[in-house]
């Protein structure tokens, strides 16, 4: 019972620091946007919600918010467990099925299972590390993995995002390209 209020602990820590997170990135976008020009570059980004519908935002920021989940639990070295995979799982099937992508299914289903290890490798080295045998070639080859870990999610992340800007009619107009 102890380990399940550990866990909820968890998740309410990794609400935290999403809270955290958004709020950063709110101040960054009213900053930055200050001075709000269409003909500048620093509205482009922003002005890519313009285009989209409200299913193609949701799922955009369920992706985006996966994404968070997956870094935190890799920098937090909290292993895993079912309720992590329950969480990246619903974020991705969600994602799809808001803007009705069902034949997507399978490949974020596996894409779920290699998130699912990278985060289990990187918690196995580390607790490793900390529990077993201390040595720096082992603390330098945990910091190459997470380093190839995040990476790997900002990939698959940028590449998932990318498919949902594919998919929206308003800006197939604009010539986007599949990555």
């Amino acid at each position: 019972m102890s380990k399940d209020f550990s866990i909820i602990g968890d998740i309410v820590n990794f609400l935290l620091v999403g809270i955290i997170f958004i709020g950063v990135l709110a101040i960054i976008f009213k900053v930055t946007l200050k001075k709000y020009n269409v003909k500048t570059s620093k509205i482009k980004f922003y002005g890519l919600f313009l285009g989209m519908d409200n299913k193609s935002i949701l799922s955009f920021s369920l992706v985006t918010l996966n994404y968070i989940f997956l870094i935190w639990c890799t920098a937090t070295f909290s292993g895993l467990n079912i309720y992590y995979v329950v969480i990246t799982v619903a974020f991705m099937l969600l994602a799809d099925i808001i803007i009705n992508d069902y034949q997507r299914i399978p490949k974020d289903l596996v894409l779920c299972m290699i998130n699912m290890s990278c985060i289990f490798v990187t918690s196995l080295l580390y607790n490793y590390l900390v529990n077993e045998y201390s040595s720096v070639f082992l603390l330098i080859i945990l910091g190459l993995v997470t380093i190839l870990v995040f990476l790997y999610f900002t990939y698959m992340t940028f590449k998932l995002l990318n498919n949902i800007v594919i998919r929206e009619e308003n800006l197939k107009k604009k010539n986007y390209k599949k990555l």
